[in-house]
């Protein structure tokens, strides 16, 4: 994870502990895969990324709503709310 991962990590919303254990087991299926099958790798990678596309957007609305409605998402997402309501934004125009 990028350097920003820790930034106020007591405030943030926590990733429930099985969807974190998941991704630790995708990210190393990953990397393995990465140097003894590497189209196959590019394969998952991509489906990876339609993954986030969809989900992210789906998340990013809703996060936005409910930021409309006076709730910060800065602090759950442990990021200023200006760099916060950036990420809302690339994720909601990510094609």
């Amino acid at each position: 994870m990028g350097p920003a991962h820790g930034r106020g990590r007591g405030r943030c919303v926590p990733v429930p502990e099985e969807l974190s254990a998941l991704l630790d087991e995708v990210e190393l299926q990953l990397d393995k895969l990465s140097f003894g099958a590497p189209l196959a790798a590019l394969r998952a990678v991509s489906r990876l990324e339609r993954i986030v596309t969809e989900t992210g957007r789906r998340a990013a609305y809703g996060a936005d709503a409910d930021a409309k409605a006076g709730a910060p998402i800065g602090p759950g997402l442990g990021l200023p709310e200006d760099e916060a309501r950036r990420r809302l934004l690339r994720y909601t125009l990510r094609r």
